[in-house]
């Protein structure tokens, strides 16, 4: 599994939101977002990974339930 850090993605967001802020370019409003999503999509794959991981170690009937 990929490891990846929560606070850079938060970090990145911070700094374009306070460039926004800053400057008013509607650029780094999109970045912002931009990185938000990204860090949304990382943490739906991990549950995802973590959901699929705890089904493998189930007895095989609640597996096949599961997939």
């Amino acid at each position: 599994m990929i490891s990846f850090n929560v606070n850079e993605w938060l970090d990145e967001y911070n700094d374009y939101l306070k460039l926004y802020e800053m400057f008013g370019d509607k650029q780094y409003l999109l970045e912002a977002e931009e990185a938000l999503n990204s860090l949304r999509a990382v943490l739906r794959r991990s549950d995802i990974c973590a959901k699929i991981e705890q089904a493998v170690k189930r007895p095989e009937k609640q597996k096949l339930h599961f997939i």
